[in-house]
């Protein structure tokens, strides 16, 4: 993926500095940002890989979200500056933009590349649960339809339409800017522990299914990378043994790692007293004390 951005943006760049065109210029800065990302996205995955260490605890997950917020900075910044100079070329003298083979050529060539990337990244992002991978394909997803934007600009401009390339870059974007907004928005999930959404519901009822378990008193989970992490804590009766409740606990923790590999909880338990308790079983408990 570092290697395609690497030929798409020297394609692209040698293309526009060839035609004049302001939206394929712009999709080469576009490229050269996803080149950077991608190769921040590569150290980022491999340090968040690392297991939990001495200083931190939960792992180093979180590296992803902060290569994440990295990129959605890259891509609002890029955003802001394609409008201005499109909007420039718009209500300034017309430019002449000379759409040849080469041109749409890179472009053809960059929608084929985009496509496939952008399916294989997704894919494994979805498998990994990686912020980084998803961030790379939300990438190359926009790359995709600002390619297909730039083309038809180059179109339009080839067929006399003078402002179809401003348009066009100014389409651009706009695509870039929604992507960076996905993206941060997710981001900013993650790093302030935001729960992650219906996944809660799931393992209440997964955990208040378990036989001797009366309810759930507390959950609480949070994204540490490719995880989600977070404590649970489970009401039981106040009359089990200690050995019991051991049971008990492990078989929660066996169930959710069946159920929801990808969930690492911290489980404790809360005595309940119950309306259905012997007066035996109140002496042993007053005899225990």
């Amino acid at each position: 993926s570092i290697f395609a951005s690497a030929a798409l943006t020297l394609g692209k760049l040698v293309a526009g500095l060839m035609s004049g065109s302001l939206a394929l210029l712009s999709e080469a800065v576009h490229s050269l940002l996803d080149t950077g990302a991608t190769i921040v996205t590569y150290f980022a995955v491999r340090v968040a890989d690392r297991p939990a260490d001495d200083r931190h605890h939960y792992g180093h997950g979180k590296v992803e979200a902060i290569a994440a917020l990295a990129e959605t900075a890259m891509l609002m910044a890029l955003a802001a500056a394609v409008v201005v100079k499109a909007v420039e070329r718009l209500f300034g003298a017309p430019a002449e933009v000379e759409a040849g083979w080469l041109a749409f050529g890179v472009l053809i060539v960059s929608i084929v590349v985009d496509f496939f990337r952008y399916r294989a990244l997704a894919r494994i992002a979805r498998e990994t649960r990686s912020d980084a991978l998803a961030a790379d394909a939300l990438h190359f997803s926009s790359d995709l339809v600002a390619s297909c934007l730039v083309l038809l600009g180059l179109i339009a401009a080839r067929f006399g339409f003078e402002k179809g390339d401003a348009l066009a870059a100014i389409g651009v974007a706009v695509f870039i800017a929604v992507a960076g907004w996905k993206l941060g928005r997710r981001t900013i999930d993650t790093l302030t522990d935001a729960a992650p959404q219906g996944e809660a519901n799931r393992l209440r009822a997964l955990v208040e299914a378990t036989p001797g378990v009366l309810g759930v008193d507390s959950l609480r989970l949070r994204h540490a990378g490719a995880e989600i992490v977070g404590d649970l804590v489970v009401g039981v009766a106040r009359t089990l043994p200690h050995e019991r409740v051991a049971r008990l606990t492990e078989t929660l923790r066996q169930s959710l790692a069946r159920e929801a590999p990808d969930v690492s909880l911290t489980i404790a338990t809360a005595p309940r007293a119950l309306d259905d308790e012997t007066v035996i079983e109140r002496v042993m408990l007053a005899a225990q004390r």
